[in-house]
């Protein structure tokens, strides 16, 4: 199992200063004037104060959380050029570098952190992150052992053990690592998520505990309405998944997968049709290159009799995907009809 590592960059939300005098056929001009960006109010702060160093820093973060890593990288070198003993400062700076893909400059700042303050656990906790990337799993090991002996209940330490053991393919030890980074942190719902996945592939119905748990941490996280109601789904209980779909569908109403997913129990299951096909248009409409719901709407349109309908699915799931097994199979069937 493979995951490319994505460093935590920090959230910018905009907020106005919007002036309310004027006559109304000049408050949008007075509200374009007035809108100043986070970026913008640093700039302003650091014209006015040049030396300090941590407004630097401030910045190259906010350009880091828009893509802006040149602009990042020019600011915390200036920060690091005022005080170079700020262990955030290389932190900032290795963060940076990752973004840019320049990997060794990355660890050559992280390493440069740990060294300086060996006491802070987040250096350590990055270059095993950093590690885990790479796929030196002894260096995984290594720092994430040292941010625990700093602080024993670091639960993205334990994780990322547990990630390396499961890239490793030794499941029980990732199992172990995981369960204790959820004992020190109930909220880790990057921890509940991958055990619930783990415990599905044993096919151990503990699985749906930590899934549901996922969906109770993040109830707007597509990915856990998801893994839940496709479990749920998996072992039968089809009011229980539609809820879980639904709530998904409300956070992201474009969501191919659920309309397909609520499609398919319609289809197999419940032996309605109509809703099937209803479903599985929806998922065309959100994706009219998905093959799989052009088919299975053929499907229900075959189960119908409506068999023009179902000839021009199957035909049109055969033109997405070429030599496609099933749609070749179901044209032949209904060659006649």
């Amino acid at each position: 199992m493979k995951i490319k590592i994505t460093y935590l960059l920090i959230v910018v939300v905009s907020f106005y200063l919007v002036s309310c005098s004027g006559s109304s056929s000049k408050d949008d001009a007075a509200k374009k004037d007035s809108i100043v960006s986070p970026i913008e109010l640093i700039t302003q702060q650091i014209n006015k104060n040049p030396n300090i160093d941590s407004l630097y820093k401030q910045r190259a973060e906010l350009y880091l959380a828009i893509g802006k890593t040149e602009k990042a990288l020019a600011d915390v070198r200036m920060a690091l050029q005022i005080n170079s003993e700020k262990t955030e400062y290389h932190i900032l700076l290795g963060d940076i570098y990752l973004a840019m893909g320049n990997i060794e400059l990355s660890k050559k700042s992280l390493i440069n952190a740990f060294d300086m303050d060996p006491r802070n656990p987040e250096p350590s906790l990055k270059l095993a992150e950093l590690n885990l990337f790479l796929q030196d799993y002894e260096k995984v090991y290594l720092y994430a052992n040292k941010a625990i002996e700093i602080d024993n209940y670091n639960a993205p330490a334990y994780f990322i053990k547990g990630f390396a053991h499961l890239e490793q393919d030794d499941t029980a030890k990732a199992i172990t690592a995981m369960q204790k980074a959820t004992q020190n942190d109930a909220e880790y719902y990057d921890a509940f998520i991958m055990l619930g996945k783990i415990f599905d592939n044993k096919k151990d119905p503990i699985a749906g505990n930590y899934l549901k748990t996922a969906v109770r941490i993040r109830p707007e996280s597509v990915e856990a309405h998801y893994n839940y109601g496709l479990w749920l789904q998996e072992h039968g209980l089809f009011d229980e998944a539609f809820s879980q779909y639904n709530a998904l569908l409300t956070i992201d109403p474009h969501n191919k997968a659920a309309w397909y997913n609520i499609g398919y129990i319609n289809l197999v299951y419940f032996e309605n049709y109509n809703k099937a096909i209803e479903y599985f248009t929806r998922a065309i409409e959100s994706d009219p290159t998905y093959a799989e719901a052009y088919f299975n709407r053929g499907l229900s349109y075959e189960q119908l009799n409506q068999f023009d309908n179902a000839r021009s699915d199957y035909n049109k799931a055969l033109s997405l995907k070429h030599n496609y097994e099933n749609a070749l199979k179901a044209l032949e069937r209904i060659e006649n009809k």
